[in-house]
């Protein structure tokens, strides 16, 4: 995804709750009902994925992968209008991404196989102004017999809210339109995002000498947070520390390893902020950096005791 650049203010940083792991006793008994209940809940997983159209469920589970444990599937919204109805099926959210798959189906014709175009964006109401961070989408999946399309919408986010209300547009453009690209149609609705529990640290490291402000980790996403060793980007020498480039890595308790992979597809938020105007983090003369990985596979933030960036270890307590 395009990085995008914003100004974001300290204010508007999340501020999560640390997650705890409950205890666990090792008794057959218990051990049998936590078996009963992680069936249940693929069971009733799959069951919502069954209310949305069939052929389209594979395309759902494929893009949802190893990360179906930490979805939200969404049912009952649906907007229609000009013979097109548009419904979300499931979201993945943290502090710092919003991800929601979306059905649109063509219910008197066949505009959703490749003629026309369809641009998706995700709001946060309460929480936007004045920050616009964009919204990329994509055609995962599409059902010749009922003309349906899956899409998945994804953008970055750096907000207060824990559990955020998102609006999803929805809208119909016909690229080849004389005057440009002609909006056929506009679908909008509204849903209630279950946010992925998450950690936040603010750890007394420096890498390179640069400060590290936060970490934020949940089992979707590591997000940073460091002084980026610029003090005015307007000169013409502008060349800020590219945490996005490091080498980094988890660090589990029991002493295991995650490579973070790097790839731009991977890092979804790389955002510049000038210093703090606060009189009491006035020493905060270096600008900002926030940048965000996705993960290959989930990970319990519980379980995390540092994060090495480049060569240097970074302890979270």
């Amino acid at each position: 995804m395009t990085m995008e650049k914003i100004r974001l203010s300290p204010a508007r940083r999340a501020q999560i709750m640390q997650s705890a792991c409950p205890r666990r006793r090792a008794t057959i008994r218990t051990a049998g009902r936590i078996a009963a209940a992680v069936v249940l809940a693929v069971l009733l997983t799959f069951s919502a994925f069954a209310a949305a159209i069939p052929a389209l469920r594979e395309a759902l589970q494929n893009a949802l992968g190893s990360f179906t444990e930490q979805s939200q599937t969404i049912t009952g919204i649906a907007a229609e209008d000009s013979g097109i109805e548009v419904r979300p099926v499931a979201a993945l959210s943290d502090s710092g991404m919003t991800c929601v798959y979306v059905e649109i189906e063509d219910q008197t014709g066949d505009r959703l196989s490749g003629g026309y175009e369809v641009s998706i964006e995700i709001s946060h109401p309460q929480d936007d102004q004045p920050v616009h961070l964009g919204t990329s989408a994509s055609q995962i999946g599409y059902d010749a017999e009922t003309h349906t399309a899956l899409y998945k919408a994804l953008r970055p986010d750096s907000i207060a809210s824990q559990n955020p209300s998102a609006v999803v547009d929805v809208w119909l453009l016909d690229p080849q339109a004389a005057n440009g690209k002609e909006t056929l149609g506009h679908w909008s609705f509204k849903t209630e995002l279950e946010r992925a529990a998450e950690r936040c640290f603010t750890p007394d490291a420096a890498v390179n000498g640069y400060r590290v402000f936060e970490v934020r980790v949940s089992a979707l996403s590591l997000t940073l947070l460091m002084e980026n060793g610029v003090t005015d980007p307007t000169q013409p020498d502008y060349h800020p520390v590219n945490y996005a480039s490091m080498p980094l890595s988890l660090t589990l308790h029991d002493g295991t390893v995650i490579a973070v992979t790097e790839n731009e597809a991977n890092r979804i938020l790389a955002t510049d902020t000038p210093p703090s105007d606060d009189p009491q983090t006035e020493a905060e003369h270096y600008y900002h950096s926030e940048v965000q990985w996705l993960f290959d596979q989930p990970v319990q933030p519980n379980t995390v005791t540092a994060i090495t960036i480049g060569d240097v270890d970074v302890p979270l307590q």
